[in-house]
């Protein structure tokens, strides 16, 4: 019978290698289980070579004395034809090893068997014993033969092993008595009294006050004694830490409270701040077509003046009067361009301003939400040598957050205007977005003076800034990135190269997070 593999389970072959015991005192029992089977083994190996040294030992002896107490009575029994006394000499040493007896002459002819009937008379002997010969001494130089004996050790052995046996179960009764003696002797001197310490250990360090740790009793003079003195040290210090670490932590809570308020209030400030400038970059696009409206409707009040004063005189004449309808139709056309270029100023702000100040989840396509939040920034940047270029593909659904996707685009813009030029380098501004794979990449890119290495890896950080004094607040990437990470779902990476330009990439889901469509 096989044992299959059961599906989805590893196989485990427990081995002595792997197997570790899961606590001292089970650790310490093997060990003495282990001590005492390598003890009763060596015993056990040394009184089986001590049995068999006794065995030859004995079996040499009874053989010494089988041949002196058989060899002088049968050559007499025998030169003298009795063959009453050899069979009662023969009989006198049967027993014990001696299984069977037969004397044959000098021609091989037997004289006479007793006991069990041995090979030479037609006879088997068991398949331990073997047949020994004792030459019978000659009689006036006359040789009359010799005695073949059936001799078998099982007699002796038997009485060996029986003694072998009682021995090992003498040993191993010690070795359990001692085992359980060492066992009860263990628990009660070492680990019941580790048990102790362990749980006044337990008691110490699940408690929050100080008052609360009640010290060990010393009462030992043993090593005990001493480890509970140094356990009684540690904890009155550790009730003296939980002290002062109340107090420490009290006081961290109440300054990360502080700084938590102050960092929403200056996260708040950075994003007002970024709303700030594109308001001041709208009002002052706004200012050219409300400029030009002001301008031509003064002209057009002086062409109307013109008008009634010709009127007046009767001196209007056909030509005044194409003349200056052609003046008024152009202050209108004017006027009506100039008009519509505020509102579109002023819808794509409003849009902006929108998305930007709430955390509305709609649907919308990437590249039209992206073009407007561009047009409001590049009215920021009209007034610097920076170039703005789109490059972005149609056609991107979206359903997500345009408010915080703004914002982050909006800081990224800015901070690479603000950062990756001097105030007279001009440069471009890339910002382009795309399908790869099953999200939306959006980048924004410049060829300005790019991150020095050792500041990557901490553009992320709150409040770390360049511009220390000079109007950078250090929270404007920090921002960004946890918009990207959280509300949007999405991926920030960023690659930059001294004197060669620096890459933001954004990989977006095309559905947020917290979108029923995710």
């Amino acid at each position: 019978m096989t044992l299959g593999r059961c599906p989805g389970y590893p196989q485990r072959v427990l081995t002595l290698r792997n197997w570790k015991p899961k606590s001292a005192k089970a650790a310490l029992a093997a060990i003495a289980l282990v001590a005492s089977t390598l003890l009763m083994g060596v015993f056990a190996a040394g009184s089986y070579w001590m049995t068999e040294q006794r065995l030859h030992a004995q079996r040499a002896e009874l053989w010494g004395q089988v041949q002196r107490h058989m060899a002088q009575p049968i050559a007499m029994s025998l030169w003298n034809f009795d063959l009453k006394g050899l069979n009662a000499a023969l009989r006198s040493e049967m027993g014990g090893s001696v299984l069977g007896l037969a004397v044959v002459d000098e021609n091989g002819k037997i004289v006479t068997q007793i006991g069990q009937p041995l090979p030479v008379a037609g006879g088997t002997l068991p398949a331990n014993a073997e047949v020994l010969s004792i030459d019978i001494p000659p009689v006036d130089g006359h040789r009359l033969g010799h005695i073949l004996v059936g001799w078998s050790d099982a007699s002796l052995r038997q009485a060996l092993n029986a003694t072998l046996w009682l021995a090992l179960a003498q040993l191993i009764g010690v070795s359990l008595v001692l085992l359980a003696v060492v066992w009860v002797g263990v628990d009660l001197l070492i680990f019941r009294r580790v048990a102790e310490l362990q749980r006044a250990l337990d008691h110490a360090v699940g408690r929050d006050q100080a008052a609360d740790i009640v010290p060990l009793p010393d009462t030992a003079n043993d090593e005990f004694g001493a480890i509970t003195r140094s356990i009684n040290a540690i904890t009155r210090r550790l009730g003296d830490e939980l002290e002062a670490g109340k107090e420490s932590e009290e006081e961290a809570r109440a300054a990360l409270s502080n700084m938590e308020n102050a960092q929403e209030g200056l996260v708040q400030a950075e994003k007002m701040a970024a709303l700030g400038r594109l308001v001041a970059g709208v009002a002052h696009e706004l200012n050219t077509p409300i400029g030009n409206i002001m301008m031509v409707a003064s002209t057009q009040h002086e062409v109307a003046q013109q008008l009634s004063r010709s009127v007046a005189s009767g001196g209007l004449t056909r030509t005044t009067l194409t003349t200056l309808t052609g003046q008024i139709g152009e202050g209108a056309d004017l006027m009506l361009s100039s008009s519509r270029r505020a509102a579109e100023l002023i819808q794509n702000f409003k849009q902006v301003a929108v998305d930007q100040t709430t955390d509305q989840l709609r649907d919308f396509d990437l590249d039209r939400q992206i073009a407007e939040m561009l047009s409001v920034i590049n009215h920021v940047l009209a007034k610097t040598p920076i170039k703005l270029v789109q490059q972005l593909e149609p056609g991107i659904a979206m359903h997500s957050y345009p408010g915080p996707l703004g914002q982050v685009l909006t800081n990224l813009v800015m901070n690479a205007a603000k950062h990756g030029f001097n105030d007279t380098q001009p440069g471009t501004i890339t910002v382009a977005c795309m399908r790869l794979g099953g999200r939306a990449c959006i980048t924004v890119t410049d060829d300005g003076v790019g991150i020095p290495p050792e500041n990557v890896g901490k553009i992320f950080d709150p409040f770390f800034t360049t511009k220390l004094g000079q109007g950078g607040t250090g929270l404007g990437l920090h921002i960004s990135h946890n918009m990207v990470f959280g509300p949007l779902g999405g991926r920030m990476a960023v690659q930059s190269t001294p004197a060669v330009g620096t890459v933001f990439t954004l990989m977006l889901p095309f559905s947020a997070p917290g979108s029923d469509r995710h």
